[in-house]
Parts: structure tokens; C-alpha cells; sequence
């Protein structure tokens, strides 16, 4: 009976030392892996990001500057290889949920070759400046001059949008939805891929 229990856990063991090598394994996978298959999911993805604005101009239309910004928009792109555009609005709770990983990634990435900016959209300007104050929103942000025309043209419904511009305005890549640092990361990795 002794002999018997003594195999039963010799045998448990080693299942559980094969199971833990195996999870390790897992684990173990390389951030290196991980990113590249990030962007080759990106390269192939046709579900929310295919966006109608993916290709166009974001310099095609004018912007005012509401916070934060001493320069305008144009010149933010311009001096960016990329540049995180997020469209909010003070009413939209899954905007709310994504501000504090917008400011921390515009806080710990931003400047020299990347920036955030906000686009704030179908607002009120009393509502915005609550909601600027609230989160303590340190990047800049804008406001289209003509707010409907060019809602009806980069077709943004949903919010919250963002759009992953290039150096010279074009929008390389749309994401409709709440974004995290993981998911900002791949979409600039696959602009700076790209330009």
C-alpha cells in the first residue's frame, strides 16, 4: 500500500513540475514576439479599425486651440512622426475611463517624435472645461472650426475615435472604441512601420 501511494505522488509531481514548465513556457514569450504579432494582427485587421477616414488628410480642415496648446495642430503633427488624435466628449463614460491612460501615455511617451491630442466633439464648451479640469488633461486639445462638416467627413458616429496620424497628416490607422496603453503602442509601432 506504502509502495502504491508513493508512485501515485512521484506521479502528481511530476504532472505538476510538466504543467508549471509548460505555463513558465507561456509565459516566457518574448515582448519582441508579442509586439510583432501585434502588428501583423494590425496589417491584416479589417474590424474596427477600417475606418472611412483611414487614408485622408486630418490638415484638410481647420481647428481652434481650447486647452493646453500654445501651437496649433498642424504644427504638433508636423514636428511628430506620429501623432495620437483622440476624439471625446465630456458625456461619453468609456472617454472618461481612457483620459487617465491618455494623459499617463502622453506623460511617459510624449514629445520628441510622438504626441496625444484631444478633438473634442459635439460639446458643450461648459461641459469640456468641467471635464478638462476633472482629469487634470495635460496634452492639448482641439476643436474642429466647422464641427459638422467635418464630423460628416471622417464619418466620426462613435466615440471614442482615434486616429494614428503620420508626419504629414495622414491618418494611417482609426480605432473606434476605448484604448489602452497596450493597444497605443501597436497602432504607433505599425505607423512608424509604415511612414
Amino acid at each position: 500500500m506504502k509502495k502504491k501511494n508513493i508512485i501515485i505522488i512521484i506521479a502528481l509531481a511530476a504532472f505538476v513540475i510538466l504543467v508549471g514548465a509548460g505555463i513558465r513556457a507561456v509565459l516566457n514569450v518574448s515582448d519582441e514576439r508579442l509586439e510583432q504579432q501585434s502588428l501583423e494582427t494590425l496589417k491584416s485587421s479589417e474590424g474596427r479599425d477600417n475606418h472611412h477616414a483611414v487614408g485622408r488628410n486630418i490638415l484638410d480642415r481647420e481647428f481652434t486651440g481650447v486647452a493646453n496648446g500654445d501651437g496649433s495642430l498642424r504644427e504638433t503633427i508636423t514636428s511628430n512622426e506620429v501623432t495620437v488624435i483622440n476624439f471625446f466628449a465630456s458625456w461619453c463614460d468609456p472617454c472618461r475611463r481612457e483620459t487617465p491612460e491618455l494623459i499617463e501615455y502622453q506623460a511617459s511617451r510624449g514629445g520628441g517624435s510622438l504626441d496625444v491630442v484631444g478633438i473634442n466633439i459635439d460639446d458643450s464648451d461648459g461641459n469640456r472645461d468641467k471635464f478638462l479640469e476633472e482629469f487634470g488633461v495635460t496634452y492639448p486639445v482641439y476643436e474642429f472650426s466647422d464641427e459638422p462638416a467635418a464630423i460628416e467627413s471622417y464619418k466620426i458616429h462613435l466615440m471614442p475615435t482615434t486616429f494614428f496620424v503620420d508626419s504629414e497628416g495622414t491618418i494611417v490607422r482609426a480605432y473606434i472604441g476605448e484604448v489602452g496603453t497596450d493597444l497605443i503602442d501597436s497602432y504607433v509601432n505599425y505607423v512608424k512601420e509604415e511612414s
